[in-house]
C-alpha cells in the first residue's frame, strides 16, 4: 500500500469519526431543547391556571 493511501484512509476515518462526534452534540443539544421546550410549556401551563385561580377567588 502507499503512503498516500494510508493517508487518505486515515483522514477519511478522522473525518468521519469527526462528523460522528459532531451529529452526536448536536442531537444533544436538540434534546435538550426540547426538554426546555416541555418545560416552559408546563410553566406557562400552571402560570394560566394560577392567574385563573386568583382571579376566580378576587372577584
Amino acid at each position: 500500500m502507499s503512503d498516500e493511501y494510508v493517508d487518505r484512509m486515515v483522514r477519511r476515518r478522522v473525518g468521519r469519526d469527526a462528523l460522528r462526534r459532531l451529529r452526536r452534540l448536536v442531537d444533544a443539544e436538540r434534546a435538550r431543547e426540547a426538554g426546555n421546550a416541555r418545560l416552559a410549556q408546563r410553566l406557562a401551563l400552571l402560570l394560566a391556571v394560577l392567574a385563573g385561580l386568583t382571579l376566580l377567588f378576587l372577584f
